[in-house]
């Protein structure tokens, strides 16, 4: 490895043997946001501070990925637990004093800093997703023998339920739900038998009625508004009926860049920002943007595939996941397939919270690919 260092230098051996198409997919990604982040704020007349912290977090996080890609991705996890420990601690923060509700969300998710006059805010759950890939990858790595036993199973119910309760009792039903997501990908992924995903259907079919009696009136509202859209178009279902509106007008090529209104819609820079690509894009603007993501998606997927390190995989699976959930939930609401419940969409909503440790995401697997390439090469474990 130290010849071809020499032969190549330190870059070119880094770029010869890094996931270079992952890594361009995502500042592609990250562009493209910034381009869609800015139009919805500066050129509606909005402060310009959103935008930069936006471009900063995003220069950054790209930094932070190469960064933890030449770190040994089996070392990260060995010390899982203090991730983890950090993760849950910010989390709690949330349930104390402390804790934020944002303007335009309906939970109180958030901490700020400084704590008397916050000028940044940061979202804890958003540190947890990735926090919780690495200790799940590593306890079905711990287990992967006996997945199929109900005890084994079991606990590892109980780990994915304790990341997802604490999310549920924020009240952020969005991010739960794409906890629920990774953790079945990621149990599936390992090869539970699919009797048990079936039981999980069934079990969560008799439970709708019971949880259709806890949900509170404004939920409900929003899920009825798919069905009887007319009776919803100016209350709940207002904010849905226009992004698609927006959408629509941009037709084939788009109104043109900074050109776009939404109608006033709300959540223009975060939520909805897909109906901005649509709007001012067209789309074809909205077809480059599920285009980029999908092949992020395959990228991490591919990485999972070949790489036979079982933590590796479980990482890059993982994240896939996470990319995925929050892209199809986003775009679903937005397209009225779904209700709206507040999920930002990878690399293109305004957050500089999301996009920072989204990149962290990128930086572990990043590491799977360039580690196992480079170390484990000799010993047969990346298979080309």
């Amino acid at each position: 490895m130290l010849k071809r260092e020499k032969k190549y230098g330190h870059f070119g051996f880094f770029v010869k043997n890094s996931d270079m198409p992952l890594l361009t997919f995502c500042i592609i990604a990250s562009l493209y946001g910034c381009l869609l982040v800015y139009s919805s704020i500066v050129g509606e007349g909005g402060s310009i501070r959103s935008c930069l912290v936006q471009f900063i977090c995003s220069a950054l996080g790209i930094l932070i990925a190469m960064f933890i890609s030449q770190l040994d991705y089996v070392d990260i996890c060995k010390i899982w637990y203090i991730w983890a420990g950090i993760a849950v601690f910010l989390v709690l923060l949330t349930f104390t004093p402390l804790g934020l509700n944002v303007t335009g969300t309906d939970d109180t998710a958030w901490l700020g800093f400084p704590f008397k006059n916050p000028k940044i805010t940061f979202q804890p759950s958003e540190l947890l997703k990735i926090a919780f890939i690495i200790s799940f990858s590593v306890h079905l790595d711990k287990v992967k023998e006996m997945i199929n036993r109900p005890l084994v199973l079991l606990f590892l119910c109980l780990h994915g339920g304790f990341a997802t309760g604490l999310i549920v009792l924020q009240g952020d039903d969005g991010t739960a739900l794409v906890f629920l997501f990774i953790f079945a990908a990621m149990l599936f992924a390992a090869g539970l038998h699919w009797g048990y995903f079936l039981g999980a259907f069934v079990a969560m079919g008799a439970a709708l009625p019971v949880l259709w009696s806890h949900l509170d009136t404004q939920k409900i509202d929003r899920i009825k508004a798919l069905v009887y859209v007319d009776d919803y178009l100016q209350t709940e279902g207002w904010q849905q009926a226009s992004g698609i509106s927006a959408i629509g007008s941009g037709q084939i090529w788009g109104v043109g860049y900074l050109k776009g209104g939404g109608e006033g819609l709300f959540a223009r820079s975060n939520d909805f920002i897909f109906s901005v690509a649509g709007e001012e894009f067209g789309f074809i603007g909205a077809i480059i943007l599920l285009a980029i993501l999908i092949a992020i998606i395959c990228c991490l997927l591919r990485t999972a595939k070949q790489v036979s390190d079982y933590k590796g995989k479980m990482i890059c699976t993982g994240f896939a996941a996470l990319i995925a959930a929050q892209s199809i939930i986003n775009i679903g609401m937005v397209l009225r397939l779904l209700p709206v419940i507040g999920i930002t969409l990878p690399f293109f909503s305004a957050g500089g919270s999301s996009v920072a440790t989204l990149y962290l995401g990128v930086g572990l697997c990043l590491s799977v690919f360039y580690q196992s390439k480079t170390r484990n090469l000799n010993r047969g474990m990346f298979r080309k």
